[in-house]
């Protein structure tokens, strides 16, 4: 950032604001990684969420350390993720609280993920959520292979769109970045965030589990 922010007109005029505002519009997420607009907001943030808020939006920067809009009207629509991607990214955030994570790379690959996944749903749940059949069928054809590992990575395209992982061309690094927890909002409060992931993954839901432990506390 060159010239100095001291109002909306100049936050206008900067070269920088004009595509972070499309990306940021379009459900991006900027973490430091970002270097450039990381910085840009961050020493504009005041200006930032007086413009954001004339549109409906706030703009929130989590405890992770990563910046976002979150609608608060109707004025503007606002995308969602595609099923597969809501999944995937559940996996992801798991993956990478993982103790065994720390100590690696930090990078996955794609058959990794894809072996996690089918481990964790089994093959019925992977032909329904990724094959869209309604019909379980026992033998898994090349085809059917092919078309879960491309399923899959239309969906890690899409959430590298958004900012929440970077992946190479070939998909041998997945390298899911701090966005990826805003998945675990829902239950960062609980007392077993980790383990109310792993319910929500395996298709359970974490809170009937959580209410119970609270009647039998009574």
């Amino acid at each position: 950032m060159d010239q100095e922010i001291n109002d909306l007109h100049d936050l206008l005029l900067d070269p920088i604001f004009p595509d972070l505002d499309i990306k940021l519009r379009s459900g991006w997420h900027c973490d430091e990684e970002e270097i450039e607009a990381f910085d840009f907001i961050t020493k504009t943030q005041d200006k930032i969420e007086m413009f954001y808020e004339l549109y409906g939006f706030e703009l929130l920067y989590a405890t992770e350390g990563y910046y976002y809009l979150r609608p608060v009207s109707s004025k503007i629509k606002v995308r969602t993720l595609g099923m597969e991607a809501m999944i995937i990214s559940q996996f992801l955030a798991l993956m990478k609280m993982d103790p065994q994570y720390l100590e690696s790379t930090g990078f996955f690959d794609l058959q990794e993920l894809m072996d996690k996944i089918e481990l964790t749903l089994g093959k019925k749940q992977v032909s329904q959520l990724f094959l869209k059949r309604k019909k379980y069928k026992e033998a898994i054809s090349e085809q059917d292979a092919l078309n879960f590992q491309l399923s899959v990575k239309k969906a890690l395209r899409e959430l590298a769109r958004y900012g929440f992982i970077s992946i190479n061309p070939d998909f041998t690094k997945i390298y899911p970045r701090k966005p990826i927890f805003r998945f675990m909002d829902p239950i960062r409060n609980m007392d077993n965030p980790r383990a109310a992931l792993e319910s929500i993954v395996r298709g359970e839901n974490p809170f009937e589990s959580n209410d119970e432990s609270e009647e039998d506390d009574d």
